[in-house]
């Protein structure tokens, strides 16, 4: 009688211990309990080859009231995929027992790295995970896409070096062009820079893009997160005595300083850097940063930079044809002017030369009214000269001086601005009736927009783009 006792007593204890635990801790081993994913898909951008990839998140829900056992998660090519797996904490291909509490998730870490190929278009790779629970298996499809690459390490180039457009370009720290020597970037080419890396001229570069084929410069980060966040990399760097630099049809995006123009060889005869029908957007500091140099910008965009649009330190010459500065910054608090000069920096001290002609320089309101977006600095005892034709200016300090043959403080007619969408599909072309429609002045040598529209050949457009 007394054993009896003694395993009744421990059955009850055994019930009551049972009867006692959380609902969210018993095992379920129901065939209808699924589990639930964050998404049927795992997608990678273009992965460089060699450069392996940012690390991807897959969340495994599990939303019945009591816990469940994975049997297994797998890869499906387990030790010959170029996936790895994290699950929870533990680096492998296959994990075990894996318990998932009621109304509890657990993340899945998912990495790949891609082997070079012999292709130089993007080519695909595919694998997949599999989650084996109560004699049924659930799938996760895992898709890549991969990318030869030209790449290039802190490096001097050869003299007169080409890179085609036959496969990207990948720089990491400093990639260096001598002095006496060329790079030449061919029409269509892509340039993506890793963190803090810069390409630095010493001697002369040429970038030849074209309408249709655009020369592309940006961060190596691909995923779509990465699109509109300034500061990925340095930038193109002018250093000592460059010159003769040409920048055609380029995008650049996502920088530091997208042009550092750095020259003391004041000869005003000549242009140390020409852009012609340029984007420079999205850039941490500055769009152009030149000290003491001579920059010529045609046909081209400034958009979303930091501090500057474009600042020139210590003096220089500087001609702006046809060009839009909108420099509405959402995602900074910028209390500087978008166009700012000097003719004194540190200890140097240079005449400062502008031309401006049938450009635009606009901001928007910051705090509901317009800011100051001009600043002409010209303490430094030399000859200032200054020539504004055909403009639409934002400025209060010089709207008495400017107000001759320039638009102060009107509304250009931008299409969409970070005043009007939130989305960052801005676009800086006119609607109709724009202010800056017609009230520009003919420049023979210049006959088409950024886009190669013709423009009209009595009354052109202020401004970068040409309403068709």
């Amino acid at each position: 009688m007394n054993y009896l006792i003694g395993f009744l007593l421990l059955i009850s204890v055994w019930v009551g211990l049972v009867a006692c635990e959380p609902e969210e801790e018993v095992v379920i081993r129901n065939p209808k309990a699924d589990l639930e994913f964050s998404a049927d898909s795992v997608l990678f951008d273009t992965v460089f080859v060699q450069t392996g990839s940012v690390t991807r998140r897959l969340t495994v829900y599990n939303f019945n009231k009591n816990a469940v056992e994975v049997d297994e998660i797998r890869l499906g090519n387990a030790t010959n995929s170029p996936y790895t797996l994290i699950i929870d904490g533990v680096d492998g291909p296959v994990a075990r027992q894996v318990r998932i509490r009621g109304q509890d998730s657990l993340y899945v870490l998912v990495k790949v790295k891609i082997k070079p190929g012999n292709s130089n278009a993007p080519f695909l790779v595919q694998d997949a995970i599999s989650f084996k629970i109560n004699n049924k298996v659930q799938d996760v499809k895992l898709v890549a896409y991969g990318q030869e690459a030209y790449f290039y390490r802190d490096v001097e180039l050869p003299c007169d070096a080409t890179w085609a457009a036959d496969k990207p370009h990948v720089i990491y720290g400093n990639i260096k062009v001598k002095d006496g020597c060329s790079l030449t970037i061919q029409k269509g080419a892509r340039i993506y820079a890793h963190k803090d890396a810069a390409l630095q001229i010493s001697g002369t570069l040429r970038i030849e893009g074209t309408s249709d084929q655009r020369v592309i410069f940006d961060g190596d980060r691909l995923e779509p997160f990465y699109n509109e966040v300034p500061g990925q990399w340095s930038g193109i760097q002018f250093l000592g005595k460059s010159k003769n630099n040409t920048i055609r049809y380029a995008d650049i995006r996502n920088a530091n300083v997208a042009i550092l123009a750095n020259n003391s060889d004041r000869n005003a005869n000549t242009y140390d850097v020409v852009l012609e029908n340029c984007i420079i957007k999205n850039m941490f500091t500055a769009g152009i940063l030149s000290y003491t140099a001579d920059v010529e910008v045609i046909n081209s965009l400034i958009t979303n930079c930091g501090q500057y649009a474009v600042a020139g330190l210590g003096g220089g010459t500087y001609s702006f044809k046809y060009c839009t500065i909108a420099n509405y910054t959402p995602e900074f608090k910028r209390e500087t002017p978008s166009f700012y000069f000097t003719d004194q920096e540190k200890q140097v001290t240079y005449r400062l030369k502008i031309a401006m002609v049938n450009s635009i320089i606009w901001a928007g309101k910051r705090g509901l009214r317009l800011t100051e977006e001009m600043h002409l600095q010209h303490t430094g005892g030399t000859t200032l000269d200054t020539t504004f034709t055909h403009n639409i200016l934002q400025t209060e300090r010089y709207k008495n001086v400017l107000n001759k043959t320039n638009l102060i403080n009107q509304e250009p007619g931008f299409k969409n601005t970070p005043e009007t969408t939130r989305n960052y599909k801005y676009d800086y072309s006119l609607v109709a009736g724009a202010k800056a429609n017609g009230a520009a002045k003919p420049l023979p040598d210049i006959q088409k927009d950024i886009k190669d529209v013709v423009r009209d050949a009595t009354a052109p457009d202020i401004g970068t783009y040409e309403l068709p």
